[in-house]
C-alpha cells in the first residue's frame, strides 16, 4: 500500500526539479525565466497532487484550470529558455516574449493534448536563433557562438529536451507515474543546460539585478 501511494505521488514530487532550475536562472540572472519556472512547478505540482491520495484538499482551483496552467507554464519555460539561449537584443527579446505569451495562451485553450502545444513555439524558436546565428556567422566568416555553447548547451539541452518529449508523448502508456515523472527531470535539465552562462542584461556588482522571494512568490 506505501508503494503505491509513493507511486501516485511521484508526479506531484517530480514536479520540485522546476525549482532547481528556477534557481538556477535567478543566479544566472534571468529573473523572468526563474519566475516563469517558478509558475510552472506551483502548477503543475498542485495539478498532479489533485490525482493524488488525500491531497484533493489542495485542489484551489478546478482542475481543468490546473491542467491549463500547468500545461501552459510548461510551453512558455520552453519559449523563454529558448529565447535566453538566442540571446536576442532589445526591444525584440521583449516583443517575442509577450508574443509567445500570448500566442501560446490562444493555442494552450483550443487544444492542451496535441503535439503543437510545444512544437510551435519550440519550432519557431529554434527558427528564429538559426536565422540570427547564421547572420552572424555570415558578418563574422566563422563559427557562432563559440564552439562550447554548441558542446556543453545546445547539444545537450536539446538532447534531454528531445527526450522528455518523447517520454511525455510516445512513452507515457507504459507506467504513467514513472515516465511522466522522468519527463518532469529531463525537461528541467534541459532548461538548465540551455540557459546561458549569465545573462547580459542582469548588470554587474552593485548594478546587478536580484530577485527576491516576495517577487518570485507574485508570480502565481
Amino acid at each position: 500500500m506505501g508503494a503505491f501511494i509513493a507511486k501516485m505521488l511521484l508526479p506531484t514530487i517530480s514536479s520540485l526539479v522546476f525549482l532547481p532550475a528556477a534557481s538556477v536562472a535567478a543566479k544566472r540572472g534571468f529573473h523572468m525565466e526563474a519566475m516563469v519556472y517558478f509558475f510552472t512547478m506551483f502548477f503543475t505540482a498542485i495539478y498532479h497532487a489533485c490525482d493524488g491520495p488525500g491531497l484533493s484538499i489542495l485542489c484551489f482551483m478546478k482542475y481543468e484550470i490546473l491542467e491549463y496552467f500547468s500545461v501552459y507554464g510548461t510551453a512558455i519555460s520552453m519559449w523563454v529558455t529558448l529565447l535566453a539561449l538566442g540571446d536576442f537584443d532589445e526591444p525584440k527579446r521583449s516583443s517575442l516574449t509577450m508574443f509567445g505569451v500570448l500566442t501560446a495562451a490562444v493555442r494552450i485553450y483550443q487544444d492542451r493534448l496535441g503535439y503543437g502545444i510545444y512544437s510551435g513555439p519550440i519550432g519557431t524558436a529554434v527558427f528564429m536563433i538559426t536565422v540570427k546565428w547564421l547572420q552572424k556567422m555570415k558578418e563574422k566568416k566563422g563559427l557562432y557562438p563559440d564552439k562550447s555553447v554548441y558542446t556543453q548547451q545546445v547539444g545537450p539541452g536539446f538532447c534531454f529536451g528531445a527526450l522528455a518529449l518523447m517520454l511525455r508523448f510516445y512513452f507515457e502508456e507504459w507506467d504513467y507515474a514513472y515516465v511522466h515523472s522522468f519527463y518532469h527531470v529531463s525537461l528541467a535539465v534541459s532548461f538548465i543546460l540551455l540557459l546561458p552562462k549569465k545573462n547580459r542584461y542582469a548588470g554587474t556588482g552593485r548594478n546587478a539585478a536580484k530577485l527576491n522571494c516576495y517577487t518570485l512568490c507574485c508570480c502565481v
